[in-house]
């Protein structure tokens, strides 16, 4: 797989091994707390709606969760819902994002300020309205910058994120070897470039399968669902620690394909997952449906 062509980072010789590379992943790794069981949330679905990606809000965007797919169809649903807490089932909203099809598949979402940033496999990055509570209809509009990855190659799992304090957009990119590169713009006029400005390291064999961002935290989850938080610094979105800081695993359960997470206000882990289900009493053939997991 080809790698994004970016803009120039920092080129100081570091040898990962003979630093205690290793020995400091392994450390960190023997920290993880033990897999703790996921609890399905009860959720009425729109009708044949299989959502990629998940959105918590935070800040402005705190009462609600977005759930989108890769076409830029979605749902909204209350926070107090999706966090499992009330026992009620949460009712999704369908809401449509109009134009996206034109700048390309979703890739990854992000609450910006009253809209959802999004990540599309192209690697340009999409701005859709999202005015109301309850919006049926989003328009996205491209943002004047260049994409996220070089002609020719392939969008890896990444985010997008609008930083506070008027600091413009913080971008993070999963790569090889576990390593998740912080890119920001630099440049003048018309000539912008992504480049590297941070990196944060998986522990060995996490392979990234979504990323999502607020301003205090980046959240990775892997494959096989586990999700590692890493702490960003107030103001810069720059991470505080190469490591992360928690690691949360599902215990073994019903197979199940991890799609995303993210990290609802009160500081619980979201998942999206999906999973071939039978209606209950039903000998018909099991369908794939998606769950919300706390």
């Amino acid at each position: 797989q080809n790698e994004p062509k970016w803009g120039p980072k920092h080129t100081g010789k570091h040898d990962f091994d003979a630093n205690g590379g290793h020995r400091r992943l392994a450390t960190h790794e023997s920290s993880e707390a033990a897999p703790r069981p996921v609890v399905p949330v009860p959720v009425q679905w729109p009708a044949l709606l299989e959502p990629d990606f998940l959105v918590c809000g935070h800040g402005p965007e705190g009462g609600r969760i977005a759930a989108l797919t890769a076409s830029g169809l979605g749902a909204l649903l209350p926070v107090d819902a999706a966090d499992g807490r009330t026992g009620a089932s949460a009712v999704a909203t369908s809401f449509a994002a109009e134009g996206l099809l034109e700048l390309g598949m979703a890739h990854s979402a992000t609450w910006g300020d009253s809209s959802l940033l999004i990540v599309t496999g192209s690697g340009n990055i999409a701005c859709c309205s999202m005015s109301g509570s309850n919006a049926e209809k989003s328009v996205c509009r491209a943002l004047p910058m260049p994409p996220l990855l070089g002609r020719g190659t392939r969008m890896a799992p990444s985010a997008i994120l609008e930083v506070t304090h008027g600091r413009g957009l913080r971008a993070f990119v999963a790569g090889a070897g576990g390593r998740v590169a912080f890119l920001e713009l630099s440049g003048a006029d018309e000539f912008w470039v992504w480049s590297e400005v941070g990196a944060v390291q998986l522990p060995q064999d996490a392979v990234a399968a979504a990323l999502s961002a607020a301003n205090e935290h980046l959240l990775v989850t892997s494959e096989d669902g586990k999700a590692f938080l890493f702490d960003l610094l107030p103001h810069s979105a720059l991470p505080a620690s190469e490591f992360p800081s928690r690691t949360d695993s599902p215990a073994a359960g019903p197979r199940r394909t991890w799609q995303s997470a993210c990290v609802l206000p009160g500081g619980r882990i979201l998942r999206l997952a999906s999973s071939w289900q039978r209606e209950r009493g039903s000998t018909s053939a099991p369908i794939l449906r998606p769950e919300l997991l706390v």
